[in-house]
């Protein structure tokens, strides 16, 4: 039951669960939604199941520390291995030379926003974004260095 385009396995496997032209219900906002492409990252979030990835044979994961979303600091967190985010780096490529989404993420004074952009939540940009730049509800993908992930492709 997911309702969304892309996801990046555990392992940095890339599967296309729907179609792009198809509209995804991935953003909790009807306007993103309609013109956004979907990518989620396999993780469980909770540094109390890196056991489980440890026993699967993935290793242990990053644990991110000191992220902040929302105005708050985050509890510690597991964060995303690194052939997820280069898995995410070659999917994002191909989607901004497929559907010309530009490779930035929303910024104030050339600083990363970390949380709701007054123009990402109306729908009006053209960009990488995270959840949490669509909804104070969400906090992911926060730890997630979108400005510096976008900066290595390009």
């Amino acid at each position: 039951k997911l309702s969304v385009h892309f996801l990046i396995d555990n392992d940095g496997t890339i599967y296309q669960i729907m179609d792009c032209n198809d509209i995804g219900y991935h953003a909790g906002n009807s306007k993103v939604n309609a013109r956004s492409i979907g990518v989620e990252i396999s993780n469980a979030y909770y540094p109390k199941y890196q056991e489980i990835y440890r026993s699967k044979g993935f290793g242990p994961r990053p644990l991110w520390k000191g992220v902040e979303v929302h105005g708050k600091e985050l509890e510690p967190f597991l964060g995303f291995y690194p052939w997820q985010e280069e898995a995410f780096k070659a999917l994002a490529k191909v989607l901004n030379k497929t559907y010309q989404i530009e490779l930035v993420s929303p910024t104030i004074d050339g600083e990363p926003i970390k949380t709701v952009d007054p123009l990402v939540k109306k729908g009006e940009f053209n960009g990488v974004v995270n959840h949490y730049h669509i909804t104070t509800r969400k906090i992911d993908c926060a730890g997630f260095d979108l400005d510096n992930v976008l900066e290595e492709i390009t």
